[in-house]
């Protein structure tokens, strides 16, 4: 659809469509727009995008009344350009896109896109309960033009190039798996923005171990964790504060990802929903219940249910 300023494209990450989508941007450029092509998928609950044209193209939000809080992520892997949007602090930002870079972005901030052509670009829509981090999170870490050149960015980008040409080839388990590992991946990745940085934190890496080796011992707590590694609890809870998480947050979360992973796997599927909690420290089943369709939007029997069925690995299309 062609306007005044520009063409507009919506529905690429599957959304609701209407008069303006809550993925609406408008194209600027060439009149006509018949060499770009646009392939949907999703990567897990992450919907994602490549495009591909040879010509140059300026991308901007349209301006619409309804604003959804989530971020992009965008990775340039042919062609070069730049990301402009103001940070959270009011001030301007300008990150550089190439091939070994990500970029995060607000979609509900005004931003401008230019990329000079031939290119090849991949968006993902990233929201805060899918990461499990907080919108506060994603804001500090939108248009960070440092993290988008750090390590993290370079595996990141190197993972997803691989993905997008490969996914397709993958059996329905090995995307889940897929998923997984870039969810983590992007989460410590913007997290690094919120405070955790590149250095290196040998006892909150230290940390990190020991409970993922104890996850199914109900009695973990801060105080069992900070004791084990001779500090205070508040200590403890000032190394978490640095990498934006908390102490009881991480060990949910590592929790249900882990009952997650179980719910999907083929060979438990006769094994009650129990039983997996309690293997992974979780006894009380209104708890795991809340817990997990707070974190995944269903509830441990709905997304067993959507496994089985298939629902949860979508290849590219």
């Amino acid at each position: 659809m062609r306007g005044p300023r520009g063409t507009v494209v919506q529905g690429y990450l599957g959304e609701a469509a209407g008069s303006v989508a809550p993925d609406a941007v408008l194209l600027h450029g060439p009149a006509q727009w018949a060499g770009l092509s646009a392939r949907s998928w999703h990567l897990g609950r992450i919907p994602a995008c490549d495009f591909r044209d040879r010509a140059d193209v300026v991308v901007t939000p349209v301006p619409a009344t309804r604003r959804l809080p989530g971020h992009c992520l965008g990775v340039l892997f042919e062609g070069e350009g730049t990301l402009q949007q103001c940070g959270p602090g009011g001030e301007d930002r300008t990150v550089l896109l190439a091939p070994d870079r990500v970029v995060l972005y607000s979609r509900n901030r005004p931003f401008r896109l230019q990329v000079r052509g031939p290119y090849r670009y991949l968006l993902l829509e990233v929201t805060p309960s899918v990461l499990g981090v907080g919108q506060e999170v994603l804001r500090t870490a939108a248009a960070d033009d440092a993290l988008a050149a750090s390590p993290s960015a370079r595996v990141l980008a190197g993972l997803l190039a691989q993905l997008s040409d490969q996914f397709a080839g993958l059996s329905a388990q090995q995307r889940l798996q897929a998923a997984d590992a870039v969810t983590g991946l992007l989460a410590g990745h913007v997290r690094a923005a919120a405070g955790g940085g590149g250095h290196r934190d040998e006892l909150f890496e230290a940390v990190l171990r020991w409970i993922d080796d104890r996850l199914g011992d109900p009695s973990l707590s801060p105080g069992t964790i900070a004791a084990a590694h001779h500090v205070s609890t508040r200590h403890l809870h000032k190394v978490f504060s640095r990498h934006a998480l908390t102490v009881a947050g991480h060990v949910r979360g590592r929790r249900l990802d882990r009952v997650r992973r179980d719910l999907e796997d083929p060979v438990r599927r006769g094994e009650p929903v129990a039983a997996i909690a309690r293997r992974w420290g979780i006894v009380d089943p209104s708890h795991l219940s809340k817990a997990f369709r707070s974190r995944h939007g269903v509830s441990p029997r709905e997304h067993r249910e959507r496994a089985a069925a298939g629902l949860l690995a979508t290849s590219p299309g």
